[in-house]
């Protein structure tokens, strides 16, 4: 019996494995996270560096950076600044705070290989408007006009986030999130049509694409009801499968980004 549920869960794992090889359908790929899980963001990066490897066009939008700081990710890429340079410039510190450890390897696969890096979160200074005036009462060209409103699942989600925090008011504490959602769901589509033929693999916390129907993804479908998306959650993979793909020849298919980037 062991061994035939051993059997079952490998079998289960290399249909996991295969569906990472088999991405050509989805237009966007979101690589949800606990921000401070140094696991999943190893997991990120070896999907960019499989995505990488097998040639697919694709860029790289980010929760962690807000919007009106693109101009500072372009030139990091473009090599003009260095990271230090990149992260006071976007603020990284003030707005987002979490260890740039964590994502360093993610940005300096990113430079080196020539892959966009794109800001898809709002600014922080809309969010306090929000909190200030309300949703219905602040508009932005950074959220969607009508407002995509919380469905009844992810209102009862909110919820039981909120009982831990009985302080927060809940119709403001609604309004940002759905703020949140509604922004990133905006800022991916208009990446979708900028950059009609890339992939847009999405890092963001878990709680933003925790399935299809709720968060980002929900929003997103309803931007572009045609568009193709895959959540990737790095417990649906088994870790040996997964960190054993060869990423030694990771550039030697890909035609889309420059490689190396900044090297003479």
């Amino acid at each position: 019996m062991l061994f035939l549920f051993s059997l079952i869960v490998f079998a289960v794992s290399i249909t996991h494995t295969r569906e990472v090889f088999s991405l050509d359908r989805y237009q966007v790929i979101f690589l949800p996270e606990e921000h401070t899980s140094k696991e999943d963001h190893d997991f990120q990066l070896s999907i960019i560096k499989l995505l990488f490897s097998r040639g697919y066009k694709f860029l790289i939008a980010m929760e962690m950076f807000q919007q009106p700081f693109q101009q500072a990710l372009d030139e990091y890429i473009a090599c003009k600044i260095d990271e230090e340079e990149m992260l006071k410039r976007t603020q990284y510190s003030k707005r987002w705070g979490f260890d740039p450890s964590f994502y360093r390897d993610i940005w300096m696969y990113a430079k080196d290989k020539g892959i966009r890096l794109k800001a898809i979160n709002i600014s922080s200074e809309l969010v306090h408007a929000i909190r200030s005036k309300g949703l219905d009462r602040v508009g932005d060209d950074s959220l969607p006009h009508p407002i995509i409103p919380n469905s009844e699942k992810e209102m009862q989600e909110l919820k039981k986030t909120l009982a831990s925090h009985p302080k927060v008011d809940e119709r403001r504490f609604f309004d940002v999130q759905n703020a949140w959602d509604n922004g990133m769901a905006l800022a991916i589509s208009r990446l979708m049509d900028k950059y009609a033929g890339y992939k847009v693999v999405v890092l963001v916390g878990r709680g933003h694409a925790i399935d299809y129907d709720m968060g980002i993804p929900r929003r997103l479908k309803i931007l572009k009801p045609e568009v193709r998306i895959k959540i990737l959650k790095r417990e649906d993979f088994q870790r040996d499968l997964l960190f054993s793909i060869d990423f030694s020849n990771d550039s030697s298919s890909a035609t889309s980004m420059s490689e190396p980037n900044c090297r003479p």
